[in-house]
């Protein structure tokens, strides 16, 4: 019997797997938020200072780009450094002018899904899964009684899915 070597599947690494599961776990927080987003948002407001909650958004974020950053130094040299201010301004400055924090929110966890997809698939797969996602989410605010679907919220979701590819990008797959 023949082997055939291109029909053989290649093993997935730890570090495949970990971004895989990553990404199936922003792919199920992106509906959740959308269907759960306002009953969350009142109760954050109810109880927690709106300040707080910020920083409980931002210092985690920021720690992630950080630490991607750090591992892509590691392994490419310090000529990648110049992508910590674009990544800390997109991922930490940007948000920050949204104006309400279940947007930032928002714009957070597609940052995420992008950065796991981009690390998880291949280029075309990822940006595809992006676009989907970020299109998807949107047609579901359409449909849902307490949210609305907006174009501009597509856009700020593909911004940040663009800014997560990139950042996985960074070093290559």
């Amino acid at each position: 019997m023949r082997h055939n070597h291109a029909m053989t599947s290649k093993k997935t690494t730890p570090t495949e797997r970990y971004w895989l599961l990553a990404w199936l776990l922003t792919l199920a927080i992106i509906p959740a938020l959308s269907i759960y987003g306002r009953r969350l948002q009142t109760l954050a407001r109810d109880n927690l200072d709106p300040a707080l909650l910020a920083w409980l958004i931002a210092v985690p974020t920021l720690l992630l780009v950080v630490a991607v950053l750090v591992q892509q130094v590691r392994r490419g040299g310090y000529r990648r450094l110049w992508h910590l201010s674009w990544a800390l301004a997109l991922f930490g400055l940007l948000p920050l002018t949204l104006p309400a924090v279940e947007e930032r929110l928002h714009f957070l966890v597609f940052g995420a899904f992008g950065l796991a997809a981009g690390r998880a698939f291949p280029v075309a797969l990822a940006v595809t899964l992006g676009v989907a996602a970020a299109g998807l989410d949107e047609l579901l605010q359409h449909w849902l009684p307490d949210r609305v679907g907006d174009w501009r919220d597509v856009g700020f979701n593909l911004l940040a899915v663009g800014g997560g590819l990139l950042l996985a990008r960074l070093g290559g797959r």
